[in-house]
């Protein structure tokens, strides 16, 4: 059928890969520095008290139940000469810059409800500006090219510019607002600067990507419930949440947890810069290998492979003691970086081939749906993660600054490694079940294209249907 997509494919460069992946500078980074700093600032520079602060950070997660599944849909439905993805990222250049800076302007209020009110409004500003760039974007790896080995690259280049930014996000902010005397100041300024950084690239990737012509054999534009229950119809979708929720919750814990476990147990407080660059470092170093064996083996066996690796660093913390030496310490978190690596490219690494059996099974390319579906769940997990590592906390009798007893320390040291570890074995076993490779892919794009030029489904070949019921879960008819 002529226009639809996969006709006419562009050959993706390597300067093509590279603009993709400097979108995620904005989502790697932007939200590691409002986890890091958000809360202290709105608490101790602004002067909220810590329930008004937490409220804002509250109500912000309920809007984007409302908005991340809708920014799919609205993806899905958009039609503009540049695409049904691209033109949002044009959209979104300067609110992006002013919404993350409207966060942390020096505003005076005389009342501290006023100032709620204007925190509560910057936060809801930013995060819907966030999200109408980033599921487009999370969806456009699929309408750049049908090719399995190439989704692969692009989602690596992404993971690499995520992990670069989270690098920056992670050093750069409190070195420069300790640059001012006044820290509100510093604060103004920090956001203006990473307010550019994440702004400015998105006119490159706008340049350096496209998207696949594409014709929606759907021509309701009803926007329902059911556009979202379907998704979950999709076996091979439900078992990719299992791994997805699986291996960054198990990332929330280990990083919330991480900084009390060094500092109380291990007792070496000023370790938790140099155990964190190691992590990331070797996360990065490793997303390049991941990418090889996805594109050879499959994304499930590069998954199961550093998952692996990563339990049996949660297993070998259980021989750290305060005694260890410095060096053993690093060695366990690369490793944790290593095996974490897989678990943070291969989710999105999936996603375009989710979508490519859902439109076997919708007749439409809903990747907008499901990438907004999947940024919902994720924010909804880490929202739980945060609050469930606060809890657990205060059940073990934790208290801040002060030297910690024995009972604590030891149910720290548990918590620390077996939640993360519990999360990794279930990951493993969702695994397990994942049965998309690089060979049945290339059938199934082959069988999408065949229905789409008209064949008949009567006429499909054994091996491919049972290749087709296998990745759905419904029987070929």
């Amino acid at each position: 059928m002529r226009g639809y997509r996969g006709v006419n494919n562009k050959k993706v460069r390597y300067k093509n890969i590279i603009a993709y992946g400097l979108g995620d500078l904005y989502g790697g980074g932007a939200f590691l520095i409002i986890g890091t700093l958000f809360l202290i600032f709105l608490t101790d520079i602004v002067g909220l008290s810590p329930a008004r602060a937490g409220l804002i950070l509250i109500i912000g997660k309920s809007w984007d139940a409302i908005s991340d599944p809708i920014m799919g849909y609205l993806s899905d439905h958009t039609k503009t000469k540049y695409g049904r993805r691209r033109i949002y990222f044009l959209i979104a250049i300067i609110p992006i810059a002013i919404s993350f800076i409207l966060l942390w302007a020096p505003v005076n209020f005389s009342s501290n409800r006023l100032l709620f009110y204007y925190y509560l409004f910057a936060y809801i500003f930013f995060s819907t500006v966030f999200t109408m760039v980033m599921v487009p974007y999370s969806a456009l790896n699929a309408e750049i090219s049908e090719n399995y080995k190439t989704r692969t690259k692009l989602s690596t280049s992404r993971m690499l510019f995520s992990q670069f930014s989270a690098l920056l996000a992670g050093v750069l902010p409190k070195i420069i607002i300790n640059q001012f005397p006044i820290e509100k100041q510093g604060y103004f300024i920090m956001s203006i600067i990473f307010a550019i950084l994440y702004a400015l690239p998105w006119i490159i990737v706008f340049k350096g990507t496209w998207e696949l012509p594409y014709k929606n054999l759907n021509k309701s534009k009803r926007l329902n419930l059911n556009s979202f229950k379907t998704v979950f119809v999709n076996k091979s979708f439900r078992i990719h949440i299992g791994m997805y929720l699986s291996a960054y919750v198990a990332m929330d814990f280990l990083m919330a947890l991480f900084i009390y476990f060094l500092n109380y147990y291990l007792q070496k407080e000023n370790l938790f810069p140099y155990t964190m660059l190691a992590l990331l470092l070797s996360q990065i170093i490793m997303l390049p290998i991941y990418m090889k064996i996805s594109n050879k083996y499959g994304k499930g066996k590069a998954y199961r492979i550093g998952l692996s690796i990563w339990g049996s660093a949660m297993i070998f913390s259980f021989l750290l003691s305060p005694s260890s030496s410095i060096l053993s310490i690093i060695i366990i978190s690369i490793f944790m970086g290593i095996g974490l690596s897989a678990g943070v490219m291969v989710p999105w690494a999936v996603l375009p081939s989710i979508a490519d059996i859902d439109e076997l099974i919708s007749k439409e390319k809903r990747t907008g749906i499901y990438s907004g579906l999947m940024t919902l769940i994720r924010k909804l997990a880490q929202a739980i993660a945060l609050w469930i590592t606060g809890l657990l906390l205060s059940l073990i009798h934790y208290i801040p600054n002060q030297t910690q007893s024995t009972d604590t320390l030891f149910k720290l040291r548990l918590i620390f490694i077996l939640i993360p570890l519990s999360l990794i074995i279930i990951g493993l076993f969702f695994a397990s079940k994942f049965k998309i490779t690089p060979e049945k892919h290339k059938i199934l794009i082959q069988e999408i294209n065949r229905i789409k030029a008209g064949g008949k489904k009567k006429d499909v070949k054994d091996k491919v249907r049972i290749i087709c019921e296998e990745l759905t879960g419904l029987p070929y008819k």
